[in-house]
């Protein structure tokens, strides 16, 4: 009998803190964060032992490991140190079992105001939901990867997903007689299976059981002079043959040139891929030509994959995107209107934002007296995304390929076993080979643009949405198996939303009308196709918030690096999930199956 799986937790608290001389204090661990020095101790604990900046054996881009991420202190003035003093781009990889919440950042901000890449991560700091995290800073040059939960976990995680060497590793957890399990020999041992000859690795503590385990996994170790400030510290060099590196792709091929083909070229041509995308319809048709896409985060609530994968896309896409033209901050409120719609979002509500007091969340949800108090709605409830978006798909996949390292070339592109290829064409992905298993198609969706009504404060999204604008509003969006006439659509669109506009007399001004490409799961189609294809399709109407998480699920596959999800939604999301389906009704398929996270 199949196993059951384990209950996947999304939520993680935040780390409990005092505050001594406005420095952040674990009342857990009962220790300090960083000295008074800090930015002066990451340089003789870290970056001088490591000769970090110094080395000749590096590669273009440097693989970090760090346990213990903390207040980020560590990966903000080496990333600012790398940028500055070197060309080199920086993937920095982090563990964290007790992340800061969102007011902890911006009080930390405060004392590093002279650290302009710290406010940018204070101002995106990865959720407070357990797995990984992806950041992305100086215009791709720097990559964050942070790891909430158990160190061991992750650790273990990292050694069997991250292809590429880690260069070198901070140990920064709090001291060992505080917190004897971040130093435990399970977790040193599978770093050290991370390690290439020549990597180095540097700890504050300069503990002789920590200094004998190290040097038991092929560490030559030394203890480094730190007075006045402390005693001591430690370094070392990987002595033992280790991993080794592996080779990143010059050239890659994109088939489409929607938000899905656009967020691939860009993730790829940031860590200096050059990168030619096709497509022969132009940038931005099919559904990325829709110039009011509301970026929010459909939540399901429970403990799926998919669930888990729709959380952290939304993350990542509000960080990434911000980044680019197009975007515009507004907020979204998701109503509920009866009592199914209240007991979802209650229950939403309960997995992501378990502490209501806290004085920033990104999700909070509201009973309908504070609903109607706050923002004038009528409702049984709701749930208030403060960070969510409205994205012009246009000006934003324009703004994504405009980069010296991309090439737009307006005809149909050819596959190709001499470079890496990625199809993310919507529909047409059917064209190429190895996807006859696929089961994906397309659906018709139209947006229709009406004249303003009465005020709302943010747009309303759910089943369907409305955004409000200074001139016209936009309504949407239908969803049709079979292709309905546009003045069809036009109104299902506002009746759907006349709970929320009322009753009175409205026409569409204008619309728009495009093809989803969906699964018939309803989820994304990511992963690996074959030796040098992937595919990044079937988003649905959730591309704004999907594709950018793909884009660095499929660069990350081609980097060698650990992709920014789990393994099970690298499992759930896979071309090969329909496969085993297909089987058991009888189907049979010729072809190469291919593990997804090769």
């Amino acid at each position: 009998m199949p196993q059951k799986p384990a209950y996947h937790q999304e939520y993680i608290a935040p780390a409990a803190l005092d505050w001594l001389s406005g420095q952040p204090y674990s009342k857990l661990y009962e220790d300090i964060y960083y000295t008074a020095d800090g930015t002066d101790e990451v340089h003789r604990i870290y970056l001088k032992p490591s000769n970090l900046l110094e080395r000749a054996d590096l590669p273009d881009c440097v693989n970090i490991g760090e346990l213990g991420f903390g207040s980020g202190l560590n990966f903000a003035i080496t990333a600012s140190e790398l940028l500055n003093k070197t060309t080199k781009h920086l993937h920095f990889i982090s563990f964290e079992a007790h992340p800061l919440d969102y007011e902890a950042w911006q009080k930390v901000a405060l004392t590093r105001t002279k650290i302009p890449l710290y406010q940018a991560l204070a101002d995106n700091p990865p959720p407070l939901l357990t797995g990984w995290h992806r950041r992305s800073f100086a215009n791709g040059r720097v990559q964050l990867s942070v790891y909430h939960g158990p160190a061991l976990e992750g650790v273990k995680d990292l050694a069997q997903r991250q292809r590429q060497p880690i260069d070198t590793w901070f140990l920064d957890g709090f001291s060992p007689p505080k917190n004897p399990e971040m130093w435990d020999l399970d977790i040193l041992s599978a770093l050290t299976s991370t390690c290439t000859q020549g990597t180095t690795i540097c700890s504050f503590t300069s503990a002789g059981a920590v200094r004998r385990g190290l040097e038991s996994l092929g560490f030559t170790m030394r203890k480094v002079d730190q007075q006045p400030v402390k005693r001591s510290s430690l370094a070392g060099v990987f002595v033992a043959t280790g991993r080794a590196r592996q080779s990143t792709p010059k050239q890659v091929s994109v088939f489409g040139a929607g938000i899905a083909g656009c967020a691939i070229a860009r993730h790829l041509a940031d860590q200096g891929v050059h990168v030619q995308i096709f497509d022969p319809n132009g940038v931005a048709s099919g559904g990325s030509k829709m110039d009011a896409s509301a970026l929010h985060c459909r939540l399901l609530g429970d403990s799926s994959p998919g669930a888990e994968f729709r959380a952290r896309a939304f993350h990542y896409a509000r960080s990434y995107h911000h980044n680019f033209p197009g975007f515009a901050d507004t907020g979204a409120v998701q109503l509920a209107m009866n009592d199914g719609e209240l007991s979802k979002i209650q229950r939403i509500a309960k997995v992501y934002a378990p502490d209501p007091s806290a004085a920033e969340n990104w999700l909070t949800y509201l009973d309908e007296q504070t609903l109607t108090e706050k923002f004038q709605l009528a409702g049984l409830g709701a749930l208030v995304f403060p960070s969510a978006a409205i994205i012009d798909l246009p000006q934003l996949c324009h703004g994504l390929i405009d980069h010296s390292r991309i090439e737009f070339i307006n005809q149909d592109g050819i596959e190709t076993d001499q470079r890496p290829f990625i199809v993310a064409c919507a529909g047409a992905s059917k064209n190429f080979t190895h996807t006859e298993s696929l089961e994906i198609g397309e659906m018709y969706g139209q947006l229709d643009w009406i004249a303003p009504q009465a005020p709302i404060p943010m747009p309303i999204v759910g089943n369907g949405y409305v955004i409000p604008g200074a001139k016209e509003w936009t309504v949407g969006s239908s969803y049709e198996y079979e292709p309905w006439p546009s003045i069809e659509a036009s109104t299902s669109n506002i009746n759907k939303n006349r709970r929320f506009l009322g009753n009175g007399k409205m026409t569409s001004l204008r619309h728009k009308r495009a093809p989803r490409c969906v699964s018939s799961d309803r989820e994304p189609v990511v992963g690996k196709l074959s030796e040098t294809g992937w595919i990044s399709t079937a988003h649905g109407s959730m591309g704004t918030s999907s594709a950018p998480m793909a884009a660095a699920m499929i660069s990350s596959q081609l980097l060698g690096w650990i992709p920014p999800v789990s393994k099970r939604v690298e499992t759930s999301l896979s071309p090969q999930r329909f496969i085993p389906r297909q089987a058991r009704r009888g189907v049979k398929h010729v072809g190469p199956k291919p593990d997804p996270a090769e």
